[in-house]
C-alpha cells in the first residue's frame, strides 16, 4: 500500500471489489490522464480511474473508442506507482511541443473530507523527453493498452 499527497491508495483487494461486486472505477478519487499528440495529427488518450482503464486513438478526423476495461490488482498498482514516481505536482506546467508532439500528463486528486473540491494538476512534456519517469509511464501504458484492447499504441 502507498501514501501519497492529496489521497491514499487503497491497495489491492480493495480495489477490485466493493460490497461484493466489481469495482467500475473509483469516481471520486484519483485520475490519471495520459495524453500523446503527435504532429501529423495522430492522438492517443488513455484515462484511469481507480482500476479501470479507457483509450480512444484518433487521426485527424476519424476516431475509435476503445473503451473500458478493467486492470488486475497487480496492473493497478504498478501503474499508480508509476504515476506516483512522475511527481506531477511538484512539476513546472511545461509547453506544447508542435514540432515534436506533446504528452499532456493530468492527475485528479481526490478533495478533502470537508468538501474541498478536487485538486488537479497538468503538465506538459515533449514527447522527445528523455525524462525516465514520464517514458516508464508511457511503456507501460503501452504494454497495458496492447494486452486489454485490439491495439498497441505507438507514442
Amino acid at each position: 500500500m502507498a501514501c501519497h499527497p492529496g489521497g491514499d491508495y487503497a491497495g489491492s483487494n480493495s480495489n477490485t471489489l466493493v460490497h461484493g461486486e466489481v469495482d467500475k472505477g473509483e469516481t471520486n478519487g484519483r485520475m490519471f490522464d495520459f495524453v500523446s499528440d503527435k504532429p501529423e495529427g495522430d492522438d492517443w488518450q488513455i484515462r484511469v480511474r481507480g482500476t479501470s482503464i479507457w483509450a480512444s486513438y484518433s487521426h485527424e478526423k476519424k476516431s475509435d473508442d476503445l473503451g473500458t476495461k478493467q486492470l488486475t490488482d497487480k496492473e493497478s498498482e504498478k501503474l499508480w506507482e508509476l504515476v506516483d514516481a512522475l511527481d506531477i505536482q511538484s512539476r513546472k506546467g511545461g509547453k506544447k511541443d508542435d514540432d515534436n508532439g506533446t504528452v499532456t500528463l493530468r492527475l485528479r486528486e481526490p478533495g478533502d473530507e470537508d468538501g474541498d473540491k478536487h485538486k488537479i494538476f497538468t503538465v506538459y512534456v515533449s514527447r522527445d523527453t528523455e525524462d525516465e519517469d514520464v517514458v516508464n509511464v508511457g511503456a507501460y501504458l503501452q504494454k497495458l493498452v496492447g494486452k486489454h484492447f485490439p491495439e498497441t499504441p505507438n507514442f
